[in-house]
C-alpha cells in the first residue's frame, strides 16, 4: 500500500460546513496554513481562537497550556502545522451519530 494514500496536501483540506464546534477555527486554519508554512512554522503548533492565530508554539503541551490559561472551557483549535496531513478514518457508525441531527446519514 502506498503511504501517499493516507495523507492529503494542505491545499486539499476540506472545509467544515457544519457550523459547529471548531468550524470557524478549522476553516480559518485552512486559509492560513499556507502562510504559516511559508513563514517556517512546519511541525509547530498553532493556537487559533475564532479567526485569529493567538500564537505558534514548539510543542503541543505549550500551546495547550496557553489555551487553558487564556480560554479555559472555550472552543479553540490547537493544530500542528503540516504540509501533508494524515487521513483519519472514522467508522461509518460514528459519522452517522454525528450527522444524526442534520439527517444527512443514509
Amino acid at each position: 500500500m502506498n503511504w501517499r494514500e493516507h495523507i492529503v496536501h494542505w491545499t486539499q483540506l476540506p472545509e467544515d460546513t457544519t457550523a459547529g464546534g471548531n468550524a470557524t477555527e478549522w476553516n480559518f486554519y485552512r486559509r492560513e496554513v499556507g502562510r504559516l508554512l511559508a513563514e517556517g512554522h512546519d511541525n509547530r503548533w498553532a493556537l487559533i481562537k475564532g479567526e485569529q492565530i493567538v500564537g505558534v508554539s514548539d510543542t503541543q503541551d505549550e500551546a495547550l497550556a496557553v489555551a487553558r490559561e487564556r480560554y479555559f472551557a472555550q472552543p479553540v483549535l490547537v493544530k500542528q502545522v503540516l504540509e501533508w496531513e494524515p487521513l483519519v478514518s472514522v467508522p461509518h457508525r460514528w459519522n452517522c451519530a454525528a450527522a444524526h441531527v442534520s439527517n444527512s446519514c443514509a
